[in-house]
Formats: C-alpha cells, sequence, structure tokens
C-alpha cells in the first residue's frame, strides 16, 4: 500500500536527489571509486581516432573530471567543454591541476546536448554517465550535435550492473515499507545489443565495441560493516534519498545483511563502444 500511495503520488525521485548524493561524495570520490573504473575509461579514450573534424569536444558527465583532462591533454589545440548534474562534482573537477584547460559547466547530459547547435561538435564523450537516461536519446543527440567524421564514444553500465546491491535495496523497500520516501526508475539497458542497437538506429557507425566487468570487493569498517564505504562511492547515489541507508538502525542493519548473505560479487558489467557520425 506504501508503494501504491507513492506511485498514486508521484512521489519519483528526481535528479537533484541523485546529483546532492554526488554533491556529498565529491572530494572522496576519485579515492573511493573511480579508481575501480579509471582503466576502462582509459581504454575507452585509447580507441578515439587521433584524427577528428573541426569543432570543440564534449565531456558528457564529467563527475570530477577525469575524462575531461586527459582529453585537455591530449587534444590541446581543441575546446574542451564538460558537464555535470552536480555542482559538488564541478566544484572538486575545478580543483584539478589543469582546470584552466577546460569550460566547465554544472548541466545534465541531455539539457546541455540539446542545447549545442546541430553539427557543431568533434568529439561527445559520455563515461559511465548515460545508464541514468534512457540511451536512446542520447544516442539520437549525440548523433546530431557531432559534425559529419565527428566520433561519439562512451561506456554504459547494463541492467545486472551492481544486482546484488539492487537486491539488498529491493528487499529493504519489502521490509520496510514504512519508511520509504520515493520510488525510482533507472533505465539502464537490459545489454549490450541494446546499446550498439541504440547506436545505429541513430545513425552512427560502430568501430570499437567491448562488453565486460569490473569486479568490486567492498571493504568492511572495524565493525565489519561494508555499508558505510558504499555510500562514499556513488554507487548508491539516489537510493539514500529513498529510504535512509545512511542512518544506524534497522534499514541500514537489513541491507548489510542482506548483501553479506548474497553470493554473487559487486560489479560493474558495461559495454564499451566507440562511433563514428557517416
Amino acid at each position: 500500500m506504501r508503494l501504491f500511495r507513492l506511485w498514486v503520488l508521484r512521489r519519483w525521485i528526481a535528479s537533484g536527489d541523485v546529483a546532492a548524493s554526488y554533491d556529498r561524495l565529491a572530494p572522496e570520490y576519485d579515492r573511493a571509486w573511480l579508481i575501480h573504473l579509471q582503466a576502462v575509461t582509459e581504454r575507452m579514450l585509447s580507441h578515439l581516432p587521433s584524427s577528428l573534424p573541426e569543432g570543440p569536444i564534449l565531456d558528457l558527465g564529467c563527475g570530477t573530471g577525469f575524462t575531461a583532462l586527459r582529453l585537455a591533454e591530449r587534444f590541446s589545440d581543441r575546446l574542451i567543454e564538460a558537464c555535470d548534474f552536480s555542482p559538488g562534482m564541478i566544484a572538486e573537477a575545478q580543483t584539478r591541476p589543469g582546470a584552466e584547460a577546460v569550460r566547465w559547466q554544472v548541466a545534465d547530459l541531455l539539457s546541455f546536448l540539446s542545447a549545442r547547435p546541430t553539427a557543431s561538435a568533434a568529439l561527445a564523450v559520455a563515461a559511465w554517465s548515460a545508464g541514468y537516461l534512457d540511451v536512446r536519446r542520447v544516442a539520437r543527440e549525440g548523433h546530431r550535435v557531432l559534425r559529419p567524421g565527428g566520433v561519439f564514444a562512451w561506456v554504459v553500465n547494463l541492467a545486472d550492473t551492481l544486482a546484488p546491491l539492487r537486491r539488498a535495496f529491493r528487499y529493504c523497500m519489502q521490509a520496510h515499507s514504512d519508511e520509504l520516501r520515493y520510488l525510482a526508475h533507472f533505465p539502464f539497458p537490459r545489454n549490450g545489443k541494446a546499446v550498439l542497437s541504440a547506436m545505429r538506429r541513430a545513425g552512427l557507425c560502430v568501430i570499437h565495441a567491448e562488453e565486460g566487468a569490473c569486479e568490486i570487493a567492498p571493504p568492511a569498517d572495524e565493525d565489519g560493516r561494508r555499508l558505510p564505504w558504499l555510500l562514499r562511492t556513488g554507487t548508491l547515489a539516489g537510493f539514500d534519498a529513498m529510504l535512509p541507508l545512511d542512518c544506524a538502525g534497522p534499514v541500514a542493519d537489513t541491507f548489510e545483511a542482506r548483501l553479506a548473505e548474497d553470493p554473487e560479487p559487486i560489479r560493474h558489467h558495461y559495454i564499451l563502444a566507440v562511433a563514428v557520425r557517416p
């Protein structure tokens, strides 16, 4: 009944709630989480063509600036524009060495793309950020803003990413429904084929694709709890607005117990793809 009431009242989590989670964890994000994803991001960048048409380079969902700063180093003669919906992430990115070479903007990925002129950009990159959105819309907008010969590259989380965390959270939703504040739907694509299909339907020509997984073993604190570390990583961004996972009590205890019982490793299941606009 609680779930039904929230649905009737349209109490869906807003992007601002997810952004607020990232604002809080921005100072620790690189040490706690980015280090686990860095190698895949660098592999995506290694598959970018060295020759690009004229125009700026866009980093969509830039986080703390890892990708944007590497693009600025590689394409030092280009304008690099980066966006993220978290003001805290942008503020953190602006403290990094070389940040002055990038034009930073607080904006969600699709709004940022939609505001761009058609056929204006040379390269658009989205590292780990597009899974929160409809990848079909992102691919279509990416195609629209690119010049002919422009490149679109991304790493996208798939639907079974972080499955043990999602199962533990769904159990908490049932066991502690009276504590539930919002509902949420994060439309991660069901598999890699769906992502590649979205790119091709948008008119992009895929030149490289690979599917893989990053397995993560969350460290436990002195009390044997893994949730405090997970809350610093972004893996539960938004979920902490739905249930009080960040407060000591029954909800956090239930989450810990269910996570401990799950035999599946925690992993990011992703597809990496690079495409050209003909």
